[in-house]
C-alpha cells in the first residue's frame, strides 16, 4: 500500500478509494473507460478542455504521492524492480505503451458493445454518441504525431507490410487525458512489479493475443507513408477516410453535429483528403518517369498498378452506389470527387513522362535540326525499349501498357514538331524535317518498334497535319525557286567576266557547268529523297530554272563570238575557251534530262526549250571551229581536180594535214559535241571535194584518163575514210559517195551507169539532174541518148520543201549549187575537146604506120644497094 501524504479530513476517503483503484484495475486486462472519460475525448476532438472532476483530480494526487515515497511496499522492492524496468527507456515512451494497453483494452470492450451497421445502410447508421467516439481527432494526432515521430516510425517498421493499423490507429482516435494515463501507469508499474518478485517460483502463463481491429491512421501517419512510397496502404487508408467523410455527410440534420466546429472539421477532413491524394498521385506518377530511367522497374511500379485497380475498383462501387441511392439522399450529401480515374491519370502521367523524358530544341542555327531529329529518335526508341523490358510486363493486359506507351511518345514527338514548324525555316531544315516526318519515323522509329512488339497503327495520328506538311513543301519550292534563280545569274555574271580575262590563257574545261550542276543537284538530291512527289515538283522548279539559265547563257555566248569576231585577234586562247563552252553543255544535258524524267509529262516543253539551247551554243561553237579549220585548207580544195592533180598529190597531203593538227586542239572537247565538230568537219570536206569535181576543171577525153582520174578518187576516198576513222567520226554515210562518183566516171556500158547512178541517189536524196549531167561531162559522155537513159534515173525534187525534209547532217548536194551556164559551157567545151582529140589520135595513128612501114623498107633498100 502507498504512503499518501496526510490531507486534513480526507485522508481516510482517498485511502479508500486508491484500494479499490488498485484492485480493480490491472493493465493486462480489458478496461471499460466510464462515459466521462469518452465525453473527455470528444471534447479534445472537438477543440475543448476536458473537464476533471474533484475525485479525478485527487486520485491524481495521491498516486503522485505514492509514486514518491514509495510507501506500501514492505521490501521497497517494487520501486527498485519499477526503476530496473524503466532503465533506459524514454518516460513519453513508456507512457505511450501504457495508453496503447489501455486504449486496446477499452477498443475491445468497446467492439464487444458496439451494434453492428452497414455502410450504406441508413437504418442501421451508429448513433450520435458512437459516432462520437469514432471519430478520427485529427489535430490531437497531429500534435503527439510531432511529439512521438521517431516512436511511431520503430513501431510501423516492426510491422509486415508497413501496417500501422493496430498501433499507430489507437493512438490516434481514442487518448485519455494526459493525467489520467500518468495514473494508470502507475498502478501497472506497481502491478508488475509485484508480478516480477514472483517469477522465480511461479511459470510464466502465456497470454492468448486478443483480436484487434484495425482503425485508421492520422493525416500525417497517411502522408508519411506517401512520402515512403507505401502506396497501396495509404491509399487504403485513404480510402477509409474518404468514406468516413461520406457517412458524415449522410447523416440527417436532427443526427449529425451542428455545430460550427463540426462542420469545420468535416471540411478540413474532406481537404485533407484531396491533399493527400494529390500527394500519393505525385509519387505515382515520380514513379512511372522514374521506371524508364532505371535498368529494373522495381516494386514501386507494382504498387502504382495495384493502386490503380484499387481505386478503379473503388470508383465502381461508388458508381454503384449513385446508382442506387434514392434521389431525396443525393440531393441532401455533399458533392464527391469520385470517380478519380486513375487509369485516365496514368495514362496521362505516362504521357508527361513521355513529354519530359524527350529532349528539347535548345538550338535554332540553321542545319542543326538534323542533328535535334537524330537525338529525339534515339531518345524515343531507348524509352520504348527500356519500358518493354522494365515496365511493360508489370501492367495487366488490360492495361494495353506498351501502346500507351507509344501513343505517349508519339504525341510527345508531334508537340515538339509542331513547334519547330511554328517558326521559319531554312531550306535545309525544311529538307530534314520532311525527311524525318517522311521516311526515318516511320522506318527507323514506328517499324523498329513494331518489329519487336506489335502496335496499333491506326490509333496513332500524324506527327504533322496535312496542313502543315504542305505548307513546307510550297515553302521548300518558293524557295528553290527564288534560290535557282538569283544564284544562277550570280555565277554566270562572274563566269562571263572571266572569259574576257583569261582569253590569253588556253583554258579547255570551265567550272560553270559544275557549279551550276552542285547548285541544283542538292535541291533535287534531297527532295527526291523524302518523296517521288516532291522530287518532281523540285525538279520541275529546277528544270524551269535551268532553261532561263541556259537561254542566258546562249545569248552571252554568242555575244562573246561576235566581240571576238569583230575585236579580237581569234588565236589559240579562243578556240580553248570556245571549246570550255561547249564541254559545258554535256554535264548540263544530263541533269535537263534527269529532271525531265522526275517530271516527265509537265517538264517536257521545259526540257526542249533548255536543250535548244544548249544545241544552238554547240552548233555556233562547232561552227565557228570549223570556219578556222577551212580557213587554213579551203585554198588546198582549189588545186585538186586539175590534170596538175592527177600526177601530184600535194594539195590533198597538205588538206590532210591541216585536218590532223588542228584536231589535236580540237580532241580537248568533250563528246558528244566532238562527235558533231568531226562529223561537220567530214560533211564539209566531202562537200568541198565534190564542189571540185562538179566543177569541172577536168574532160575525160577517153577511157585511160577516166580510169586515172576514179582510180585517184578512189585512192584519196580510201584515204579520207582512214582519217576520219581515226578521228572517231560518226558520219560513216559520206565514204561511199567518192566512190560512187568514181564508178560513174570509170565504168563503160550505160546499164552499169545506171545502177550506180540509182545507188547515188538512193543514198543521197538531194542530188539533182543538174548533177548528175555534170558528172556525165567530167565522164566525157557526149551522146544524147545514152545522157538521157541515164539522166532518166534521177527524180529530182520538184518541191523545195521536200529537201528540208533531209536532217542537215545527211546533206551533201545541196550544199553544190549547179548553174545552166556552167553545163553549157562545159558541153560545148566537151564537143571542140573531142574533136580535137579525135584528130590528133588519129595523125598519131597515121605516123606510127608510116614509121612502121619504112622500118620495114629499109633493109631491102639496103640489100639491093649491095
Amino acid at each position: 500500500m502507498p504512503i499518501l501524504k496526510k490531507l486534513p479530513g480526507r485522508s481516510k476517503t482517498y485511502l479508500n478509494d486508491l484500494k479499490d483503484l488498485n484492485k480493480n484495475l490491472n493493465p493486462f486486462e480489458d478496461v471499460d473507460l466510464d462515459d466521462g472519460d469518452r465525453n473527455a475525448d470528444m471534447g479534445l476532438i472537438m477543440g475543448e478542455q476536458p473537464f476533471k472532476t474533484r475525485r479525478d483530480g485527487e486520485e491524481e494526487e495521491n498516486e503522485v504521492n505514492t509514486e514518491w515515497h514509495g510507501a506500501g511496499n514492505p521490501k521497497a522492492k517494487p520501486l527498485k524492480g519499477t526503476l530496473e524496468r524503466i532503465c533506459g527507456v524514454s518516460p513519453l515512451k513508456t507512457l505511450g505503451k501504457l495508453g496503447k494497453g489501455l486504449r486496446i483494452s477499452g477498443r475491445n470492450v468497446w467492439s464487444n458493445s458496439m451494434p453492428h451497421y452497414s455502410p450504406g445502410d441508413s437504418n442501421t447508421l451508429p448513433t450520435e454518441r458512437e459516432k462520437k467516439k469514432g471519430v478520427r481527432r485529427s489535430s490531437e494526432g497531429k500534435i503527439m504525431t510531432l511529439f512521438t515521430g521517431r516512436r511511431k516510425e520503430e513501431r510501423r517498421e516492426s510491422l509486415p507490410c508497413g501496417d500501422l493499423s493496430i498501433n499507430t490507429e489507437a493512438e490516434a482516435c481514442r487518448r485519455p487525458s494526459f493525467l489520467r494515463i500518468v495514473s494508470l501507469g502507475k498502478l501497472k508499474r506497481e502491478s508488475m512489479s509485484d508480478k516480477g518478485s514472483q517469477e522465480g517460483s511461479e511459470e510464466t502463463v502465456e497470454e492468448e493475443p486478443v483480436a484487434k481491429t484495425r482503425e485508421p491512421l492520422s493525416v500525417l501517419e497517411i502522408l508519411h507513408l506517401v512520402n515512403h512510397r507505401d502506396l497501396l496502404l495509404a491509399d487504403t487508408h485513404m480510402q477509409e477516410l474518404e468514406r468516413e467523410c461520406e457517412l458524415l455527410s449522410q447523416l440527417p440534420a436532427s443526427e449529425s453535429l451542428s455545430s460550427n466546429a463540426t462542420l469545420d472539421s468535416s471540411r478540413r477532413k474532406v481537404k485533407d483528403v484531396e491533399l493527400l491524394y494529390e500527394a500519393l498521385q505525385k509519387e505515382m506518377w515520380d514513379v512511372v518517369r522514374e521506371s524508364l530511367r532505371q535498368p529494373a522497374a522495381g516494386p514501386n511500379l507494382g504498387l502504382v498498378v495495384l493502386v490503380i485497380q484499387q481505386e478503379e475498383h473503388a470508383d465502381a462501387a461508388w458508381a454503384f452506389r449513385e446508382e442506387t441511392k434514392p434521389e431525396r439522399e443525393s440531393f441532401q450529401s455533399q458533392p464527391s470527387h469520385r470517380p478519380r480515374r486513375f487509369k485516365t491519370k496514368w495514362r496521362q502521367a505516362v504521357a508527361e513522362a513521355a513529354d519530359w523524358s524527350l529532349p528539347l530544341q535548345m538550338n535554332s542555327t540553321a542545319g542543326q535540326l538534323a542533328n535535334y531529329l537524330e537525338r529525339l529518335r534515339s531518345r524515343m526508341v531507348d524509352d520504348i525499349d527500356a519500358a518493354r523490358r522494365n515496365a511493360v510486363a508489370i501492367y495487366p493486359e488490360e492495361f494495353s501498357a506498351f501502346q500507351v506507351y507509344v501513343e505517349s511518345y508519339h504525341k510527345a514527338v508531334a508537340k515538339r514538331l509542331r513547334t519547330i514548324t511554328s517558326g521559319p525555316l531554312q531550306i535545309t531544315d525544311v529538307y530534314s524535317l520532311l525527311d524525318w516526318f517522311y521516311n526515318i519515323y516511320n522506318r527507323d522509329v514506328l517499324g523498329y518498334i513494331g518489329s519487336k512488339t506489335p502496335i496499333n497503327y491506326s490509333t496513332l495520328e500524324p506527327i504533322l497535319l496535312q496542313d502543315t506538311v504542305e505548307r513546307l513543301e510550297q515553302n521548300c519550292l518558293n524557295i528553290v525557286k527564288d534560290n535557282v534563280t538569283t544564284e544562277l545569274i550570280h555565277i554566270l555574271d562572274e563566269e562571263e567576266r572571266r572569259w574576257g580575262q583569261t582569253l590569253h590563257i588556253e583554258e579547255w574545261q570551265c567550272h560553270l557547268a559544275r557549279s551550276v550542276i552542285q547548285r541544283l543537284k542538292v535541291d533535287l538530291d534531297r527532295s527526291t529523297s523524302v518523296n517521288q512527289f516532291l522530287g518532281a515538283r523540285v525538279a520541275r522548279c529546277s528544270l524551269i530554272g535551268l532553261a532561263d539559265f541556259l537561254y542566258n547563257f546562249q545569248r552571252k555566248v554568242e555575244m562573246f563570238h561576235d566581240t571576238q569576231a569583230e575585236f579580237g585577234d581569234r588565236g589559240d586562247g579562243y578556240v580553248s575557251r570556245t571549246i570550255a563552252l561547249v564541254n559545258c553543255c554535256p554535264p548540263l544535258r544530263s541533269f535537263v534530262e534527269r529532271c525531265r524524267q522526275c517530271d516527265p509529262q509537265v517538264s517536257e516543253d521545259t526540257a526542249q526549250r533548255a536543250n535548244s539551247s544548249m544545241d544552238r551554243i554547240i552548233n555556233q561553237s562547232v561552227r565557228v571551229l570549223a570556219d578556222r579549220l577551212f580557213e587554213h585548207i579551203r585554198p588546198f580544195f582549189d588545186k585538186l581536180i586539175k590534170r596538175k592533180w592527177l600526177n601530184n598529190a600535194e594539195a590533198f597531203e597538205a588538206i590532210e594535214a591541216s585536218i590532223k593538227q588542228h584536231f589535236k586542239k580540237f580532241r580537248r572537247m568533250d563528246p558528244p559535241p566532238y562527235q558533231t565538230l568531226v562529223g561537220e568537219v567530214h560533211r564539209r570536206v566531202m562537200v568541198e571535194y565534190v564542189r571540185a569535181i562538179m566543177r569541172g576543171r577536168i574532160i575525160c577525153t577517153s577511157s585511160k584518163m577516166r580510169k586515172r582520174m576514179a582510180f585517184r578518187l578512189q585512192d584519196e576516198a580510201k584515204q579520207l575514210r582512214g582519217l576520219f576513222k581515226d578521228l572517231e567520226s560518226n558520219a560513216s554515210w559520206l565514204d561511199s559517195i567518192l566512190c560512187h562518183l568514181a564508178d560513174i566516171i570509170l565504168l563503160e556500158d550505160t546499164p552499169s551507169i545506171q545502177v550506180e547512178v540509182a545507188v547515188l541517189v538512193k543514198e543521197f536524196p538531194d542530188i539533182r539532174k543538174k548533177h548528175v549531167s555534170t558528172l556525165l561531162n567530167v565522164r566525157g559522155m557526149t551522146r544524147q541518148a545514152e545522157r538521157q537513159e541515164i539522166l532518166n534515173i534521177v527524180k529530182d525534187f520538184e518541191c523545195s520543201s521536200s529537201i528540208s525534209l533531209l536532217s542537215r547532217d545527211h546533206a551533201l548536194f545541196s550544199d553544190i549549187p549547179i548553174t545552166s551556164e556552167m553545163h553549157c559551157i562545159s558541153l560545148g567545151f566537151l564537143r571542140l575537146a573531142m574533136t580535137v582529140t579525135n584528130w590528133f589520135s588519129e595523125q598519131r595513128v597515121r605516123r606510127r604506120h608510116r614509121s612502121s612501114v619504112r622500118n620495114l623498107m629499109y633493109p631491102v633498100y639496103c640489100a639491093c644497094c649491095m
